[in-house]
């Protein structure tokens, strides 16, 4: 149990961005259509009068709560390639407290686990003020936002030897959002104003959204305590007094394999739409003048409604009657549904769902940019996120970010330095692109980071991908 739990906090209570943003090539100049998930209105700049992406895909992790020192890296221990001598016999992954250490400030804690798949995108210019794109991408994000740290710090210590016991802790807060879906978006970029080496344009993004998977909880108040087990003293029970909640859940993707057949079913229980709008400006004297060009955009706006179970919990406790977690009950918990299912089932054992359906909400943000380009191949972004959905939503969060994104591009070749400030720390990264192929981490060090190198990261980040551009402008450098 206590494995399963510190792997949730690590892995689920971590926060957000994987850099979803992929900001070495959502900056450039040629990023095509990845440039247009941070604002529609560069469709209208387009390098390329064609863009072809093949596939894009982005995982991510990310959280202000622990930092990670095991002896092995978080990139190893995610893709299953752990060494066989930090294994137990049955194989399974021996992983214990000592290889996370809190970061206790007294500040609410996030954190996300995010995975991106961006498929089939294509760009075409229509004409020398226009463009229109469609593209498609798969997202699968598990989020935890304004979690108190002493919710994590008892979920991390487990229910064994060392819990938290017998202090009450009152007035907790701590907000569970998963999402798994597929959207297909059609953008359309015009300029809306020209002369004079300036330009303005115009972007809109509508999105038709697929969703498979869902949970939340949604807790605006727990009190609870830790007591030893009368039947283990070497175990404890989570006893909760107090509880104002909500939870939801989907199952359809238990036991289900994530196939082409899984994500064209009939019967996915969720359906949506959503929106992006953006304006962009452009100031350039001529082609071989440099450029500044500024980007305003709110982007995931919208959300999908789920056919799944919400219940609703406000007077937990009120009766005097308490409700027990055990280390046991948490054994053999196969996923985000299971867990769900348990505080269902012990808070409303046999009790029907208040409602059949919920809304869970895109992570909607307001998007600020500059950029600024020579003739030379140089260049300069700076890029501002900023999440605008509440602590408390049913929905997952775009976290606010701050980045700065030197590069050198040309057609053939970029080299991307994206530094952003995220969770109150800052992120370093790479990218490279060499002709339809590039590569990237906006969060490098947490690919190799462990006890042994003492390099002791909060996430990973790394993406890649194929796309083809064709038929460059006048500016473009060989």
């Amino acid at each position: 149990m206590k494995k399963s739990l510190l792997l949730g906090v690590l892995l689920v209570s971590t926060t957000a961005s994987f850099s979803q943003n992929l900001l070495g090539i959502s900056t450039s100049q040629y990023g095509g259509t990845n440039r247009l998930y941070i604002n529609p209105a560069f469709a209208a700049d387009s390098k390329q009068e064609l863009y072809l992406n093949v596939f894009t895909g982005n995982a991510h992790v990310n959280n202000n709560y622990v930092r990670y020192q095991a002896p092995y890296s978080l990139m190893r221990l995610l893709t299953g390639t752990v060494p066989d001598q930090y294994r137990r016999a049955d194989g399974s992954v021996e992983f214990s407290a000592e290889y996370t250490k809190e970061m206790l400030d007294g500040k609410p804690k996030s954190g996300t686990l995010w995975g991106e798949v961006r498929g089939p995108a294509i760009l075409m210019r229509t004409s020398p003020r226009s463009a229109i794109a469609v593209t498609s991408r798969f997202r699968a994000v598990g989020q935890v936002t304004g979690a108190s740290e002493s919710v994590l710090s008892a979920i991390r210590s487990g229910l064994g030897e060392g819990a938290p016991l017998g202090v009450p802790s009152v007035n907790n807060q701590i907000n569970g959002n998963t999402n798994t879906y597929a959207e297909l978006g059609f953008t359309y970029g015009g300029t809306l104003l020209e002369g004079d080496g300036r330009k303005l344009s115009l972007g809109v993004t509508a999105k038709v959204l697929l969703g498979y998977n869902a949970q939340h909880f949604i807790n605006r108040g727990l009190d609870y305590q830790i007591v030893i087990d009368p039947n283990n003293p070497n175990s404890a029970i989570l006893e909760v007094n107090r509880l104002n909640a909500n939870l939801g859940y989907t199952t359809f993707l238990q036991n289900r394999n994530v196939g082409l057949r899984t994500l064209l079913s009939t019967a996915s229980p969720g359906r949506g739409v959503g929106m992006d709008f953006g304006l962009s400006y452009v100031s350039q004297y001529d082609e071989d003048s440099p450029a500044l060009q500024l980007g305003l955009a709110v982007t995931d706006i919208g959300g999908l409604t789920y056919r799944g179970d919400e219940f609703d919990y406000t007077g937990i406790g009120q009766d005097q009657n308490t409700v027990q977690f055990t280390s046991q009950d948490f054994n053999n918990l196969g996923g985000s549904v299971d867990i769900a299912r348990l505080i269902q089932n012990k808070l409303t054992t046999g009790r029907a769902p208040d409602r059949n359906s919920f809304r869970a909400g895109l992570p909607t943000s307001l998007n600020l940019t500059a950029d600024y380009r020579m003739p030379d191949g140089f260049g300069l972004n700076v890029t501002f996120l900023k999440d605008v959905r509440a602590v408390d939503a049913t929905s997952i969060h775009q976290p606010t970010l701050f980045a700065v994104t030197p590069r050198y591009e040309t057609r053939w070749v970029s080299l991307a330095l994206p530094v952003a400030y995220l969770n109150r720390s800052l992120t370093a990264g790479l990218s490279a692109r060499i002709g339809p192929a590039w590569l990237g981490s906006d969060n490098l060090l947490g690919l190799i980071g462990n006890s042994a190198n003492g390099i002791r990261p909060r996430g990973l980040d790394i993406y890649g991908g194929v796309a083809f551009g064709f038929g460059g402008g006048r500016g473009d450098r060989e």
